[in-house]
């Protein structure tokens, strides 16, 4: 591929990632754990405070790295935030990943990386969850970058190579506690490449051992200030953002305590534990009920194992021409390690999906290489992307929200919108309009992203199990999971009138509205519509 011409595709490709995962960014209702990180970055832009948690939602980066677009957008506090601002953030490091590619340089030919951008940028998992307020978007950025400066950093061990190796080190860390896992694999294929490249090299040039070490000494000598250079880097970085930019130097030890905390997480996994081959089943085949597509990556997966052979077949004795054996090392050792790992989120799987899109790049290119006949590629070609674009629009924009999507995971129900609805609809009637009394009765794990939808309401209350409330009044609407809503006496619920919400799931929620409030909100109903038709 001519350079003129990659350049025109790249910018081509680059644009179209941009706009799939900008279109329609508020389709999906928030997630509960969208919910919760908005919340947690709420607190840092109205107060300027954030303090790491090391038992719960992750690092720091995505709070702090939010705080540009709220600025930009004229939002300064929770309850001005939107559902597109906090996603625009994800969409950005999302969209950023395509351009990292170019970071892999010589080591990539020009067709492979615009084939690998390409992929990444239509990719279902990746749009699906680039418009999902989580820190795994960044992770999945930051841990390519990781890679892809780790392998210039050996086969060029100066300052420039090392400071992207430290910034991006730092960032990682500083985004989640399983960067260690990205860290661990990203030097293991480092080195077992670097052992079948030296077993090939001996091979080819009769190599003594002696001679193979005192070249391996030579380079880490080398190296080895442009080394420490970067693990300067990495800890100012970790420092930086676990420390509150200075404000809180506890969080800095905090994050290494935090490793027993998500070790046990991952082993108990509670609700979602799965099996080994999970992420595998996701990507393989899915279909949920009678009704229900179905869900498959494997031209990709396929693909992917032509990039992966061929990346073996062509293993180079020279070290710094096998950036694609040790990409698919790393693919393959995070997909098994991640997959070994009892706890287990869709999401998770994205930073080996990444490494097999790349893969999947390189196969592609070499069947466009290997097949002569112009139509037989340009039906190849085509079979592909329709078959990504249909999984692309099913899984981002048609059941974006539905339980039968694979990677909908315990998303909240479209439902949810109907009850913020009518509870906007009631302050409207209600005297105290938005400081109306609001009681929200339900465990934690059933009550997000209820704080995120109701937070412009000023009198809110939060209790986690119907014994703490004495009386449901004197609130004019009370919201409680049907759990709850058992414990109370069918005398005090007679107060209310009731309906009823999906919240996700198996979690349906009950709306009581005070019937004084009900009949206010019933004849303004009728006021606005005297023909009786609404």
């Amino acid at each position: 591929m001519k350079k003129k011409t990659f350049v025109y595709l790249f910018i081509l490709v680059f644009v179209a990632g941009l706009f799939v995962r900008l279109y329609r960014l508020d389709l999906r209702p928030m997630h509960h754990d969208e919910a919760n990180q908005a919340y947690k970055f709420g607190e840092l832009l109205e107060k300027g405070e954030y303090r790491y948690d090391p038992a719960d939602h992750h690092g720091p980066t995505l709070y702090y790295l939010s705080l540009p677009l709220a600025w930009l957008s004229g939002q300064k506090s929770y309850p001005e935030l939107t559902e597109n601002t906090l996603r625009g953030v994800t969409v950005f490091f999302g969209w950023l990943l395509l351009l990292i590619l170019l970071a892999a340089g010589r080591y990539l030919k020009t067709s492979e990386k615009f084939w690998a951008a390409a992929f990444l940028a239509v990719a279902p998992q990746l749009i699906y969850f680039s418009r999902f307020y989580i820190q795994e978007t960044l992770f999945v950025l930051f841990s390519l970058a990781l890679v892809i400066f780790l392998w210039r950093f050996v086969n060029k061990p100066d300052y420039r190579e090392a400071l992207g190796l430290g910034l991006f080190a730092g960032l990682l860390y500083a985004t989640k506690e399983t960067s260690l896992i990205v860290l661990a694999a990203s030097v293991f294929s480092l080195v077992l490449v670097w052992l079948l490249s030296a077993q090939k090299n001996k091979r080819h040039l009769n190599l003594t051992s002696e001679t193979a070490n005192k070249e391996l000494r030579t380079g880490i000598k080398r190296g080895l200030l442009p080394f420490f250079f970067s693990i300067l880097i990495f800890l100012a970085i970790s420092f930086l953002f676990y420390s509150s930019f200075f404000q809180h130097s506890q969080g800095f030890l905090d994050s290494f305590r935090a490793f027993s905390n998500y070790t046990e997480k991952a082993v108990e996994a509670g609700w979602h534990h799965h099996g080994f081959f999970y992420y595998f089943s996701l990507l393989f085949y899915q279909k949920g009920g009678p009704r229900s597509p179905v869900f498959s990556e494997i031209p990709f997966l396929v693909l992917a194992l032509v990039g992966t052979v061929v990346s073996f077949s062509r293993l180079s004795r020279k070290y710094a021409e096998n950036f694609r054996s040790y990409l698919a090392i790393f693919a393959l050792s995070t997909a098994l390690v991640y997959s070994a790992i009892p706890y287990k989120t869709p999401w998770n799987l994205l930073v080996f999906l990444a490494g097999f899109l790349i893969l999947a790049g390189i196969g592609f290119v070499y069947l466009l290489e290997i097949i002569k006949n112009q139509p037989a590629k340009i039906i190849l070609t085509a079979a592909v992307i329709l078959w990504v674009g249909w999984q692309s629009y099913l899984i981002n924009y048609y059941l974006h929200s539905d339980p039968n999507n694979p990677y909908a995971y315990a998303q909240t129900s479209l439902d949810l919108r109907r009850l913020i609805a009518r509870v906007e609809e009631l302050s409207q009637v209600a005297e105290e309009g938005p400081d109306m009394f609001i009681r929200v009765i339900s465990s934690p794990e059933e009550t997000w992203p209820l704080p995120w939808y109701l937070r412009k309401y000023n009198q809110v209350g939060y209790w986690t199990a119907s014994e703490q409330v004495d009386s449901l009044e004197p609130a004019k609407i009370i919201i409680m999971t049907i759990g709850e809503a058992s414990k109370r006496s069918q005398n005090e619920l007679d107060a209310y009138l009731i309906e009823y919400f999906s919240l996700r799931p198996d979690v349906l929620l009950m709306l009581g509205v005070r019937n004084d409030l009900w009949e206010g909100y019933r004849l303004r109903k009728a006021s606005a519509f005297p023909s009786g038709k609404s």
